[in-house]
C-alpha cells in the first residue's frame, strides 16, 4: 500500500470520526443534563408568609418530607404532609424577622435537610379615602373630627403594634393635633386650610397625605353635636345633640364597628376599636357632626377631650376593602329620607 493510499485512508476515517462526534455529542450532554437535573437534591431559598393565606413548601420532583423532623416558626404556624409544609401567620409582627425551617427530604436512600429562610410578607400599604372635610369649620371655633370620618384603611394597625398618625408641619392661622380618636382643628381666617397628615402602619410603613379643611366665617350656630366616649349600646344619639327643627342622620361608611338601629339605639358590628359619626342635620342646610367613641367598660360616657399633640396611636381604621363589606348609611327610626326625621331635641 502506497504513502498516498494510507493518507486517503487516514483523512476518511477521521472524517468518520468527527461526524459521529458531532452526531452523538449534544443527544448525550442533553441525556447527560437531565439526569443531572432529575437527581439534583431540593434547594433551599427565601420564602414570605403572607400575613392573610396560606403559604407553601413542596419538595423537589422525586424526593417526599419526613415530617418527624420538619422544624417550627415563632408565629407562623407549621403542618406537614409527605408531599407540602404548610405555614399560615398568626398575625403580622414587626418583630419576626427572618426565621430558618429545616424541611428534611427523602429519595431513595438518600436524605437530605433543607433549610427555608422564613418572613413574613409585608402587609399592603395604609390608604387614606378622604381628602377634602364635607364640613366647614367656623374661624375660631374649635373642632373635633373623628378619625372614622377620615376613612383611613389599614391591613395592621393595632392599638400595641406602633401604628400612628401624625400631624406634620401646619400653615400659619391654623393649630391642628391629634388624638387616639379625633383630629383637632382650629382656624383663624377664614379659606382653605392644608393638614399635612402622615400614617404608619405596624410594620413601619408610612403614607402622606394633605388633609384639605375649609375655615369659614359664620354667625353663632344654632344646631350641634357632641362628640363623646362611652359603652356605645348605652347612649342615647338624640341626647348628644341640640337644636331646633333637626333631624340626625348616621353614617355607616364613616363610622367603624358601631351602626345606628332602627329604633334609635346603637348596635356593635365587631370587636375591635370603635366610632360612630352622626350628622345633625336641618332643612335650611345646616349642618354638625358628633361621634361617639366605644369604650365597653366606661360606666359613663363623658365628653372628648381636644388633644393638640403632633402624634397618636392610630387603630381607628377599616380593613382593605376586600376584607369587609360596607354597610348603607342606617338613619334612626323615622327616618325614611336623608332629611327627614325626627327631631333632635
Amino acid at each position: 500500500m502506497t504513502s498516498t493510499h494510507r493518507r486517503r485512508r487516514g483523512a476518511l476515517a477521521l472524517v468518520a470520526m468527527l461526524s459521529a462526534l458531532l452526531t452523538w455529542s449534544p443527544l448525550s450532554a442533553s441525556a447527560s443534563l437531565s439526569a443531572s437535573e432529575a437527581s439534583a437534591p431540593p434547594q433551599g431559598g427565601a420564602v414570605e408568609v403572607s400575613y392573610t393565606e396560606t403559604t407553601e413548601i413542596r419538595p423537589g420532583e422525586g424526593w417526599l418530607i419526613d415530617c418527624s423532623g420538619v422544624g417550627t416558626l415563632e408565629g407562623i404556624a407549621v403542618t406537614c404532609a409527605d408531599d407540602t409544609v404548610t405555614l399560615v401567620s398568626a398575625g403580622f409582627d414587626a418583630d419576626l424577622g427572618t426565621q430558618t425551617l429545616t424541611v428534611p427530604q427523602v429519595s431513595g436512600a438518600t436524605r437530605i435537610s433543607v433549610d427555608y429562610r422564613v418572613r413574613l410578607e409585608l402587609p399592603p400599604l395604609p390608604e387614606v379615602a378622604v381628602d377634602r372635610l364635607d364640613l366647614p369649620i367656623a374661624v375660631g371655633e374649635q373642632a373635633l373630627v373623628p378619625l372614622s370620618a377620615l376613612g383611613i384603611v389599614c391591613a395592621v394597625c393595632t392599638p400595641d403594634g406602633g401604628a400612628t398618625i401624625r400631624v406634620e408641619k401646619i400653615p400659619g392661622g391654623v393649630a391642628a393635633g391629634v388624638g387616639e380618636s379625633h383630629l383637632a382643628l382650629r382656624g383663624t381666617t377664614a379659606g382653605d386650610a392644608i393638614i399635612p397628615l402622615t400614617i404608619t402602619d405596624d410594620a413601619g410603613q408610612e403614607v402622606s397625605v394633605e388633609l384639605t379643611v375649609t375655615f369659614v366665617t359664620a354667625p353663632a350656630p344654632t344646631v350641634g353635636g357632641l362628640h363623646v366616649v362611652g359603652d356605645a349600646e348605652k347612649i342615647e344619639i338624640v341626647e348628644q345633640t341640640w337644636g331646633d327643627d333637626a333631624a340626625i342622620v348616621c353614617s355607616s361608611p364613616q363610622s367603624l364597628g358601631l351602626r345606628c338601629t332602627e329604633d334609635g339605639g346603637i348596635e356593635r358590628t365587631g370587636t375591635g376599636p370603635a366610632q360612630l359619626l352622626f350628622r345633625v342635620v336641618t332643612d335650611d342646610g345646616r349642618l354638625a357632626w358628633g361621634s361617639i367613641t366605644d369604650d365597653a367598660d366606661a360606666d359613663v360616657a363623658e365628653l372628648v377631650a381636644p388633644s393638640w399633640e403632633s402624634e397618636a396611636p392610630l387603630s381607628l381604621v377599616s380593613a382593605p376593602v376586600d376584607e369587609q363589606q360596607a354597610d348603607a348609611a342606617v338613619p334612626l327610626a323615622g327616618l325614611a329620607r336623608l332629611l327627614e326625621g325626627i327631631p333632635a331635641s
